[in-house]
């Protein structure tokens, strides 16, 4: 039986997962099983990695990064179903049916990405890695309001070095009919970023995670007046919003929004 538990609401910058198993609930061993397997380091206590007993409600760590993962076993989520669609990746036939079909949901959080982002968005993503090398066909991020199917998570994991894999993983975007909006920065305690849609809808997605990947490797925003040349346009970075708020996720931004213009220059 699923256990379901009240917890606090998560921090702006907080990386959440939200994990649909197939399986039984309370099988969350098998992940001290296979994260070994997959990336050489043990997930602990904080101490021992043979003290570990994962079940609903526990706190552990991946390796040496020093940030808590909690887990949380909820009810399934019927609605993600309909969320395939919307996928940077096709879901096959196979996770689509297990996507359907599962019985719980593994919710993961980390807190205080902020303090050192790339180390802990890295242990992150090596975990939701593993768990879908355990089975499961995909993972929800709310923060981004982004569900990857497991394909994408194992081409994403082959290199977790550089930053656009990161951006790729957890940073999206969305838009109307005159802008463009990123949702996912906010976890990295950075700006959200807005741009005109000029060019299209593609080019507008691009630009805006093309400077939040040199925002991330930076590990701070652009200052205002920053000029950043993209292909052969030169845009300027200034303080935002001037675009429209976030309808879903009002706590993207939490940590300030900027603005990408085109120079005239």
């Amino acid at each position: 039986m699923t256990e379901k538990r009240d917890t606090p609401r998560a921090a702006p910058d907080s990386m959440v997962a939200l994990i649909p198993v197939a399986w039984e609930a309370s099988e969350l061993d098998v992940l001290q099983e296979v994260h070994p397997q997959v990336w050489a380091e043990n997930l602990t206590d904080g101490v021992d990695a043979d003290a570990l007993c994962l079940k609903p409600g526990s706190t552990f760590y991946i390796g040496d990064c020093p940030a808590p993962i909690s887990v949380v076993v909820d009810e399934p989520i019927e609605e993600l179903v309909g969320l395939a669609g919307a996928s940077k990746h096709p879901f096959n036939p196979t996770e689509m049916l297990q996507l359907e079909e599962h019985r719980a949901i593994w919710r993961f959080t980390m807190s205080d990405i902020s303090t050192a982002p790339l180390t802990r968005a890295r242990a992150f993503a090596r975990l939701i890695a593993t768990v879908v090398e355990a089975g499961a066909p995909g993972v929800f991020l709310p923060f981004c309001v982004q569900l990857h199917s497991s394909e994408l998570i194992r081409h994403i994991a082959v290199d977790l070095s550089q930053p656009p894999a990161l951006i790729n993983l957890f940073v999206n975007a969305w838009n109307d009919d005159e802008w463009m909006v990123s949702r996912g920065l906010t976890v990295f305690g950075l700006p959200e970023l807005e741009t005109p849609v000029t060019g299209g809808l593609n080019a507008a997605y691009f630009r805006l995670l093309d400077v939040a990947a040199s925002m991330l490797t930076l590990q701070e925003p652009h200052p205002a007046g920053t000029r950043i040349q993209l292909g052969p346009h030169i845009y300027q970075v200034q303080p935002g919003p001037q675009g429209p708020s976030d309808p879903t996720v009002p706590i993207c931004g939490a940590f300030g929004r900027h603005t990408l213009t085109e120079s005239g220059d």
